[in-house]
C-alpha cells in the first residue's frame, strides 16, 4: 500500500485516473462474488433443475463475464499507461530542477547514479507500476470477497478462510522483506557497474596517449568493470533463486489452504452442519479464488521493489534549489564582495573573508595561484553555489535578492571547458540568444574569429556538433563559446582564462572583439597570459582564498609579492626556446 500512496503523491494530473483506476481493479472483482452466487444457485438446483433456473443461472454468469469486461476494460483504458505518462512529467520536472541546481549537487551524486535514476529505475517504475497496483488490489479485493463469500455460507469455513489468508499475507510479507534487502544490493551493483564503464570509457583518449602504461592500466580497468558485473550477476542470480523458494512454498501454502477449506466443508457437510451444495460451492469457488491470490507473489516482489526504486529517486534526484529572488530588473551597477566567505562541502574552506569592489565597466583581471579560488569567485557571481558568509552585490542589492534568471541573463560566460551540444554548429551559438537571426550568429562568429573555420566544415552553420564537441579541436570550441557569449551581449561577461585554448596567431583579434564588445561593460577574466592581465582596468591578486594584492599592471610589477613573480615566470615561459 506503500506504493499506491508514493504513486498518488507522484500522479499529478493523472491522480483522477489513476484513483479511478483503483476503483474499477476493486469493482472487477466483485464479479467473482457473482459468480460464487451463480455456483450456490447452480448446485442448490442440481436435484430440480429447470428451465427458468438454466436462465437465471446463465444471466448471473453472463453479468459476472460482463461486469468483469466492462471493467476491466475502463480500467485499462484509464490507468494501464498512466505511469507512462507520470514519469513524462517527472523527467521534464527533473530536467527543470537539474537546470537550477547549484554544481554541488553534481559534485555529490555519482554520474552513473543520475544515468540509473534516469533510465533503469525509471523505465522499470514505468513498466511495473502499473502491474504492482493491480495485483495488489486484486489480491486484497479478492481476499476481503473470499471472505464475505465463505462467511457467508458458513461461519467455521469463515474463520478457517481467515486463518489461511493470514498466512498467505504473512508469505507475502517474508517474501517483500527478502527482497528490499536484495533491491538495495542490486542498486548498489548497477552503481558499480556505472561507475566502471564510465571510468573505463572517458579514460580511452589517456590510454591511447600512454599505450607503454597501457597494459596495466587496461587490465586494472576491466578487472574493475569485471568484478562490478560479476557482483551484480551473483546479486541478480541470488535474487531469483531465492525468488524461486518463496514461489514454490507461496505456491504450495495457496494449494493447501484451498484443499483445507474444501476438506474441511466436506467434513461439516458429513456432519449435517452444511448442505451438500453449499460443500460444493465452497469447493469450487475455494479453489479459484484461492488460485487467484497466487499473483500475490509476484506483488509481494513489486510492493517493495517499485517503493525501493522511488526511494532510491528521492535520494538521487533529491535535488537542492537555489532560493529565487523577487527582483526582476538590474541596473548596470558595480559588483561588490563584502567579507565573504565560502567551502565546497569537503570541508575545506576556498574563499575566506574576501572583500574587493569591481567598478561597472570595468576590465578586472583576476590571478593567483592554482586552486587560490579564482574559479570560485565566477561561480558564486553566477550563483552556481550560494556564500556560506558574507555578500555579493550588484546595484547595492544582494544578487540573492535577483530572480535567478534575471541574474543569468545579465551574464555571459566563457568557460575553461567547453561543452557543446549534440547538434548544429549555428543552434551552438544561437544557445545563447535563442531569437538571434542566422546573420547575427555569423556576426558573432566573424567577431570571434571562427567564421572561416566554420565555414569549411562540410555543411558549414549546418554541421552536426559530436557530443560534447567531440568533433571539433580545442581551440575551434573555445571560439564557439566566445561567439555564444558575444551574441548574448550581457552587460557583465565572466571569462575563465577564455582564451586558453586559442591559437596565439587568433588571441589577438579575438581579445581586441571582446575589448570592442565590452566598452561599457563589466568583463571579469581568470587570466594566466600576460596580454589579458596588462590590458586591464584592475588586477586582483588572490592567494589561498585572500585578496593579497590590487591594483593596475604598472602599479603592481613595481612591488614585490605573488604578482611580479607571475609576470617573470610568464616573461621567462615566453621567452623558452627548443
Amino acid at each position: 500500500m506503500e506504493f499506491i500512496k508514493l504513486s498518488l503523491k507522484l500522479a499529478g494530473k493523472y491522480k483522477s485516473r489513476l484513483i479511478a483506476g483503483i476503483s474499477l481493479i476493486f469493482l472487477q472483482n466483485i464479479s467473482l462474488l457473482v459468480g460464487f452466487f451463480a455456483l450456490y444457485l447452480a448446485f442448490g438446483w442440481m436435484k430440480d433443475t429447470s428451465r427458468e433456473h438454466i436462465l437465471i443461472i446463465f444471466g448471473v454468469v453472463f453479468a459476472s463475464f460482463l461486469f468483469n469486461f466492462l471493467t476491466g476494460w475502463a480500467k485499462s483504458g484509464l490507468s494501464d499507461g498512466v505511469f507512462f505518462g507520470i514519469f513524462k512529467d517527472y523527467r521534464l520536472e527533473v530536467g527543470e530542477r537539474l537546470k537550477k541546481a547549484p554544481l554541488g549537487y553534481f559534485a555529490e551524486q555519482s554520474l552513473s547514479r543520475i544515468m540509473a535514476a534516469f533510465t533503469n529505475v525509471m523505465k522499470s517504475l514505468e513498466n511495473y507500476s502499473a502491474m504492482s497496483i493491480d495485483f495488489t488490489v486484486s489480491g486484497v479485493s479478492l481476499s476481503f470477497f473470499l471472505l464475505i463469500g465463505m462467511f457467508g455460507v458458513n461461519v467455521k469455513i469463515g474463520i478457517l478462510t481467515f486463518v489461511c489468508l493470514l498466512i498467505i499475507w504473512a508469505c507475502v510479507l517474508l517474501i517483500g522483506h527478502q527482497a528490499k534487502k536484495e533491491i538495495v544490493r542490486e542498486h548498489r551493483a548497477i552503481t558499480k557497474v556505472g561507475d566502471a564503464l564510465i571510468d573505463g570509457i572517458s579514460g580511452i583518449p589517456v590510454l591511447r596517449s600512454f599505450p607503454l602504461a597501457d597494459a596495466g592500466i587496461v587490465k586494472e580497468i576491466h578487472s574493475g568493470l569485471e568484478t562490478a558485473s560479476q557482483e551484480l550477476r551473483e546479486c541478480q542470480e541470488h535474487f531469483e533463486m531465492l525468488f524461486v523458494i518463496y514461489s514454490r512454498i507461496f505456491s504450495t501454502v495457496i494449494n493447501l489452504s484451498s484443499l483445507l477449506v474444501t476438506l474441511y466443508a466436506c467434513y461439516l457437510y458429513t456432519k449435517g452442519e452444511v448442505l451438500l451444495p453449499h460443500a460444493l460451492t465452497v469447493s469450487a469457488a475455494g479453489f479459484m479464488l484461492f488460485g487467484g491470490l497466487k499473483q500475490l507473489e509476484n506483488a509481494s516482489v513489486l510492493m517493495v521493489k517499485n517503493p525501493a526504486n522511488m526511494k532510491y529517486l528521492d535520494e538521487v534526484l533529491a535535488i537542492p534549489e537555489i532560493t529565487d529572488g523577487a527582483e526582476e530588473t538590474m541596473e548596470k551597477e558595480d559588483i561588490v564582495f563584502e567579507n565573504v566567505s565560502f567551502g565546497y562541502k569537503s570541508g575545506k574552506t576556498v574563499l575566506k573573508d574576501l572583500s574587493f569592489t569591481i567598478p561597472q565597466g570595468s576590465q578586472t583581471a583576476i590571478v593567483g595561484p592554482s586552486g587560490s579560488g579564482k574559479t570560485t569567485i565566477i561561480n558564486l557571481i553566477s550563483r552556481f553555489y550560494d556564500v556560506d558568509r558574507g555578500k555579493i552585490k550588484i546595484g547595492n542589492k544582494d544578487i540573492r535578492d535577483y530572480k535567478v534568471e534575471t541574474l543569468l541573463k545579465n551574464l555571459s560566460l566563457v568557460f575553461q571547458n567547453v561543452y557543446l551540444f549534440r547538434d548544429t554548429v549555428e543552434n551552438n551559438i544561437r544557445f545563447a540568444k535563442p531569437n538571434a537571426t542566422h546573420e547575427e550568429v555569423i556576426e558573432a562568429a566573424k567577431k570571434a574569429r571562427c567564421h572561416e573555420f566554420i565555414m569549411e566544415l562540410p555543411e558549414g552553420y549546418n554541421t552536426m556538433v559530436g557530443e560534447g564537441g567531440s568533433s571539433l579541436s580545442g581551440g575551434e570550441k573555445q571560439r564557439i563559446s566566445i561567439a555564444r557569449a558575444l551574441l548574448k551581449n550581457a552587460p557583465i561577461i565572466l571569462l575563465d582564462e577564455a582564451t586558453s585554448s586559442v591559437d596565439p596567431e587568433n588571441e589577438y583579434e579575438i581579445l581586441s572583439a571582446i575589448e570592442e564588445l565590452s566598452k561599457g561593460q563589466t568583463v571579469i577574466s581568470i587570466a594566466h597570459r600576460l596580454s589579458t592581465v596588462k590590458s586591464a582596468d584592475q588586477i586582483l591578486v588572490i592567494d589561498d582564498g585572500r585578496l593579497v594584492q590590487e591594483g593596475r599592471h604598472s602599479d603592481l610589477i613595481g612591488r614585490e609579492g605573488i604578482y611580479s613573480s607571475f609576470i617573470k615566470s610568464r616573461e621567462r615561459a615566453a621567452n623558452w626556446k627548443l
